[in-house]
Parts: structure tokens; sequence; C-alpha cells
């Protein structure tokens, strides 16, 4: 009789075990996607491909459910914090933003997101002004700028810098890269012009003596030099700089520009969804900062046939 008994516990709990096990899957199933909004400026433009396919990836990974802001330029943290507002009445779990431009940039995300966590992603056109005590994935600007440097002590010249937003952090790292690399040699910076809002950097040019090389940190002026450079050169200056874009890597195959480092896009993107995923599982989790590789192309070991996945495996 006991045996009856004790068999007849075994198998009701069992069965309780069963019953609890199914209630959990049903909830589990129910249970919705994390939200991620992803605000970048322009977000249309086809600098950021890589990028996003590596965020689509994460997400895909992750059971994430990402929602990219349409968006034209974001000149400032005004226009950024509207963004912000409206993803919140959209019920988001967490931000990806590449920051605006301006000093009360890092104020005001810390104000607007609150207690929605947030990840800072930047590239070669990061304009994070000042230092932040945000997590940041981002390539390392400094060795980037070396490298550029390194390309242009072999001889001497004049070197003219084109770049984007004179207080961002990146390019001040590039900068400081290039001259690091520059220190002994026969080449000097001879000017450097912070590109501004509907400036014509052509003309700003003109103020400045003649150049020998340039050195294009936005990669916009990049490919428009580039397009209208001839027998290598814009207006008798070698081309070197930053880009993302397989138009720039076309014209490093034709000879426009001479050297290109390219930030991994697609590692940016990925990593951002993945580690804001993990704060958002886990409230606890303290977010982490990463540095991400960069490819560099020069000219004269560049074959478009043998050397093209070296530019694309990001897109991969």
């Amino acid at each position: 009789m006991k045996k009856n008994r004790m068999k007849f516990l075994i198998i009701e709990f069992l069965l309780l075990l069963l019953a609890v096990f199914f209630v959990w899957k049903i909830f589990d199933q129910n249970v919705a996607e994390p939200r991620i909004a992803v605000i970048l400026p322009e977000s249309g433009d086809k600098r950021w491909d890589a990028l996003i396919k590596g965020m689509k990836q994460a997400a895909a990974e992750n059971n994430v459910h990402m929602i990219i802001c349409n968006t034209e330029e974001i000149d400032g943290p005004e226009v950024e914090r509207e963004f912000i507002r409206e993803q919140k009445d959209n019920d988001i779990d967490g931000f990806i933003i590449y920051p605006a431009p301006g000093h009360e940039t890092e104020n005001m995300l810390k104000k607007e997101c609150g207690n929605k966590p947030y990840l800072l992603i930047a590239d070669g056109l990061a304009v994070k002004e000042g230092k932040t005590a945000s997590p940041t994935i981002q390539p390392d600007y400094r060795e980037i700028g070396r490298w550029l440097g390194e390309r242009l002590r072999t001889k001497k010249q004049k070197v003219g810098i084109i770049a984007d937003w004179k207080m961002s952090e990146a390019v001040q790292a590039e900068i400081c890269g290039l001259n690091e690399a520059l220190e002994g040699s026969e080449s000097k910076i001879s000017w450097c012009i912070y590109r501004r809002k509907e400036q014509d950097i052509v003309e700003r040019m003109k103020k400045e003596t003649k150049a020998d090389a340039l050195v294009v940190l936005d990669a916009g002026i990049l490919e428009e030099f580039g397009e209208q450079a001839e027998n290598g050169t814009y207006e008798g200056a070698e081309l070197y700089g930053v880009g993302y874009s397989l138009k720039t890597i076309a014209l490093l195959d034709n000879g426009n520009i001479q050297g290109l480092a390219v930030p991994d896009g697609y590692e940016i993107g990925y990593k951002s969804v993945e580690e804001i995923t993990k704060r958002i599982e886990h409230r606890s989790y303290k977010m982490q900062g990463y540095i991400t590789e960069y490819q560099v192309l020069g000219k004269e070991n560049f074959s478009m046939d043998e050397d093209l996945e070296r530019f694309l495996y990001s897109y991969e």
C-alpha cells in the first residue's frame, strides 16, 4: 500500500514539473523582444552600410528588435534630443547613439535617456566632444593618424589637413597620431581646415598655401576630391584619408587616392548591439567600451582583384 502511494506521489510530482515546464515555455514565447533605437546622422547614407549590417546580424542572433531612426543631418544636441524623446514614447529598452556635436551632448544624453541604457558608437567622423564617461565602441583614431603620417614621412612634403568639426575627439586623436609619425621627418603640416556646415571647402582652401599632400579626415570630402583628382592628384596634391564606401576603394584602385584607412563598421555595429543587449537583459551588467579594427590600403600595393576582400570583409 505504501509503495503504491509513493509511486502515486512521484507521478504527481513529475506531472507537476511537466506542467510548470509547459507554462514557462508559453510565457517565455510571449516575452517581447528587447527594442533598441539606433540614432545616426543621415541614417540613409551609404557610409553606414557595414555598420547597419553588423547591427542586424547581432540583432538576429540575440533576438532583438532594432529600430533605425529616419534622420537627416544631426548638427547638435537639440536635434538629437528630439529623436531620443520620440523613441522613449515608443517604449524603447535602450539606445545606440552616434553622438551629436556640441559641448552639451554628454549631459543631454544622461538627462534624456534617464533610466534607459545607452551606448555610444563612433567612426572616423565621430563628433563626440571632450571626454566622456559613457562606454564607446570605436577604432583607434590615433593609430589611424599615425599610419597616415608614416605614409607621408618618406619624402619632404607640405601637408594640408581637412577635418570635420574642430572639437571632435576622433579628429584630434587622428591629427595627434599624424604629428607623432611626422616627427623627425622633413614633411610638415602647413595648415589644417576644420570644415563647417554649408562651407565651400574649395574656396576655403584657396586661402592656404599650396600643399604637396592632402590628408582628408572627412569621408564625404575625400570622395568629392577623389572624383575630381587628375593624374593621381587633386590641385597638384596627393590624396590620403579615411573612407568607408566602395566608391572610395574604386578611387584608390584608379590611383586618385594614394592611401586609405578603413574603420571596420561591421564590427562596431555588431559589438554595439551585443553589448547593449547584455545590459538590457541583466540590469547589473556594466557595459564596456571597445577598440575596433581598421584596414589600411596603399595604392602601390593594392589590387582591386586580389585585395578587394580586405576592404569588404566588414560587409560579410
